[in-house]
């Protein structure tokens, strides 16, 4: 497993992930109504384990690890069609570097779709943490420009037929092995479905709002179009908050593409 934080950043691989903030690919053709050329099959985003780096060797041992709560990066993600689904991989500054705005700015989505033979590219960011700590397993491989921006590939997002990122309080399923630790004092900011469900914000985008800042957080409840049923609430913890995910994670947005994961307790 590979720790990420902000005094470690010579070392870390980046974790995942996100979650989109759009899509809606249409089978063949484009928003313009074109004929898109066939997708090539998605590569392999497999974990490789034995290209990952130990936590401890990332950290020395017991190092203390530095909050990431706050920090910027950016997010591309790369689809393609696979048997009427939409496999989409995301691709990620995380680790790398803060996503200067002046290289996010030279990122071209019909560049990177054209680079990657693949049917569309999503711009997915830029994006703040509002977790303290991440450790993850990672796909194997190297970092890649996209534009000017560094960028690796960080998990692989799986879009049912029918489905489309731009639903917001839609599950949708991430293939990743992580886990995220909010620290005790921190003030966290959740959705609860009406079944008890509870996804906690593990970021905040300034895409649909590129003013939303941390501060607006608290009361983001009364902007959101909840369903029926919803709760959205900001409390401060007593004690950490760990939210684990073996293999998959079960994510949502709001329709400002703030992204959730689904916290199971004793998970």
């Amino acid at each position: 497993m590979l720790r990420f934080s902000r005094s470690t950043r010579r070392f870390a691989t980046p974790l995942l992930f996100a979650v989109v903030s759009l899509i809606g690919i249409g089978a063949g053709c484009g928003e313009d109504g074109n004929e898109q050329p066939e997708a090539t099959a998605a590569p392999d985003a497999s974990v490789d384990a034995d290209e990952t780096l130990g936590a401890d060797a990332a950290l020395g041992g017991d190092a203390a690890v530095e909050s990431i709560r706050g920090n910027r990066y950016c997010e591309v993600l790369v689809a393609f069609l696979e048997a009427g689904s939409v496999e989409a991989q995301v691709w990620g500054t995380q680790g790398l570097n803060d996503c200067p705005e002046s290289a996010w700015a030279t990122v071209d989505a019909d560049a990177v779709r054209d680079a990657f033979g693949a049917t569309g590219a999503v711009l997915n960011g830029p994006r703040h943490w509002l977790i303290d700590e991440a450790t993850a397993e990672i796909p194997s491989g190297s970092p890649r420009l996209f534009g000017t921006l560094e960028m690796r590939l960080l998990a692989t997002l799986t879009l049912g037929p029918g489905m489309t990122s731009a639903m917001p309080y839609v599950e949708r399923t991430i293939r990743r092995d992580s886990q995220f630790t909010f620290h005790a004092g921190s003030e966290v900011y959740e959705l609860v479905a009406p079944g008890g469900s509870v996804y906690v914000m593990q970021s905040y985008a300034r895409i649909a709002d590129p003013d939303l800042s941390a501060s607006d957080l608290p009361g983001l409840g009364a902007r959101l179009a909840l369903p029926d049923g919803w709760q959205y609430r900001a409390r401060t913890l007593d004690a950490p908050l760990v939210v684990s995910t073996p293999g998959e994670a079960t994510v949502v947005q709001d329709e400002l593409q703030n992204t959730y994961s689904r916290h199971i307790v004793g998970g």
